[in-house]
């Protein structure tokens, strides 16, 4: 059952909890003290309802609010988008995480990726289109379309498929070196505005729990994409076994679900349906995948916070695979992969 190795050692996962800390501590009051309308107060990014209760700060600073209306978590006030930008450019941890992901894709085999590659051909293998048009944004440098257009040319998927990124790191844009690749550099909103052209599939990984307002740049995708197209991407599951056995204020192997100012919106398989539909898409499948969770019991068992969980990594071996098993099929695992069709 061991699978996190494959994400990172767990000498990398603490020193990169304890500088995510760090910095997110170091922002704050630099912000703080510094002025200037730093964070403000927003609505529900899940269903858009105004009131809230306060939760507890995350590490005695950042506001953590829970809707009144859909019960979500969500960090509130929130920071600015100065602040983010900051954050995303100059933050220790960020170089800390980016020099793992690039160990991870290049190495000739990563779990973690090839299940999305084949996830994804395999999509677009059962699609009526022989032509497709596919967007991705957070694509780095092209890493993640340059393997799925590769490995669809080898299982002889005869389409022709225009694979187009977006990214607002510009060195990853201009270290691409496939020609065959349409990267952009700047954020997903001012690249739809800018198309000319609708896609057939929108592809993301981890990234609407980063964003101020997730509402937002749904409808705007949705706009630039064709009727039937589908949105399928990657978030994390506030409603995991994991996320529900640990606090946000503990350290963590991975990044939970709040984490300011990187995660600002606590998705879960609840209301993902409620925000999709919200947004104008239909649900085709929410899923949780996951393989990691009981090891990620195991890894953080001094911060556990109930019963239940110390019970299962009490266990035998034989036994905890078959809870993974059942977590992962029963959408308790701790990510979501989510399809959504625009109707």
């Amino acid at each position: 059952m061991k699978n996190f190795n494959e994400s990172r050692t767990y000498e990398e996962a603490v020193a990169i909890h304890r500088q995510r800390v760090e910095d997110s501590i170091e922002y704050y009051d630099k912000y703080i003290l510094g002025g200037g309308g730093a964070f403000f107060i927003r609505n529900c990014p899940f269903c858009g309802y105004d009131e809230f209760d306060e939760e507890e700060k995350f590490y005695d600073r950042y506001g953590v609010a829970r809707c009144k209306r859909c019960n979500s978590l969500y960090v509130n006030p929130c920071p600015s988008q100065e602040l983010l930008n900051d954050y995303y450019a100059h933050a220790k941890c960020n170089s800390m995480l980016e020099k793992i992901y690039t160990e991870r894709d290049q190495k000739s085999k990563s779990d973690i990726l090839d299940s999305r590659v084949t996830f994804l051909a395999d999509f677009i293998n059962r699609m009526d289109e022989s032509e497709i048009s596919l967007l991705e944004f957070g694509c780095s440098n092209g890493s993640f379309l340059r393997k799925l257009k590769t490995y669809l040319q080898r299982i002889g998927i005869e389409k022709k498929i225009r694979f187009v990124g977006v990214d607002t790191n510009p060195d990853a844009i201009s270290s691409n070196n496939d020609s065959e690749l349409e990267l952009h550099y700047g954020t997903a909103e001012d690249f739809l505005k800018s198309f000319d052209g609708v896609f057939n599939i929108i592809w993301h990984t981890e990234l609407i729990e980063h964003i101020i307002s997730p509402y937002d740049l749904f409808t705007l995708a949705r706009e630039k994409m064709s009727l039937g197209g589908f949105m399928i991407f990657t978030t994390p599951n506030e409603f995991a076994l994991e996320s529900r056995s640990l606090s946000y204020n503990v350290p963590r192997m991975l990044a939970c679900s709040i984490l300011p100012p990187m995660h600002l919106n606590a998705f879960s398989t609840l209301n993902i349906t409620n925000f999709a539909i919200r947004c104008g898409f239909g649900i085709v499948s929410i899923e949780t995948p996951g393989k990691m969770d009981v090891e990620m019991l195991e890894l953080q068992r001094e911060n556990l916070n109930n019963d239940l969980a110390r019970r299962i990594i009490a266990l035998d071996d034989n036994e905890k695979e078959l809870i993974q098993e059942i977590l992962s099929s029963t959408g308790a695992s701790s990510h979501m992969r989510c399809v959504l069709k625009k109707l």
